[in-house]
């Protein structure tokens, strides 16, 4: 299985088992986070994952995160359209960093063998148990 499909499995079983936002609060920084405060969209296309989250309570309302698989780009993107902020992550070039999104990021890029032990680093037990399931 391509990593790309390892990441959309991987979220796809956190929703499922209703554990989506402490996901949200665990890797994209979220305070003050409840189950009725966001909505959350997750599309896949050719090259990448995109996750929409609107919130009803930060600054910033509009987030959409893309998980570039195919970009060739070094740099993280962070740009303003209209009142969405986009952050686009090239997988393929992505470092190791303290910050738990590109911390996500970079999980997807590892080796099958190396994704459970970094996962522990960042991730909360529930999501690296979910992490292991999707490898095996």
């Amino acid at each position: 299985m391509n990593k790309k499909l390892y990441m959309k499995k991987f979220i796809t079983i956190i929703q499922n088992r209703n554990l989506l936002t402490k996901f949200i609060m665990n890797v994209f920084d979220y305070s003050d986070l409840h189950d009725y405060n966001y909505i959350f969209r997750m599309i896949m296309d050719d090259d990448s994952i995109i996750l929409d989250i609107y919130d009803n309570i930060s600054d910033n309302r509009f987030n959409r995160y893309i998980f570039d698989f195919k970009s060739e780009l070094d740099d993280i993107d962070i740009i303003q359209e209209g009142n969405v902020f986009v952050t686009k992550l090239p997988i393929k070039n992505m470092l190791d960093d303290d910050n738990k999104l590109c911390k996500l990021a970079y999980l997807f890029k590892l080796d099958n063998s190396k994704m459970i032990e970094y996962g522990k680093t960042f991730l909360d037990n529930e999501f690296v148990l979910i992490l292991e399931e999707i490898i095996k």
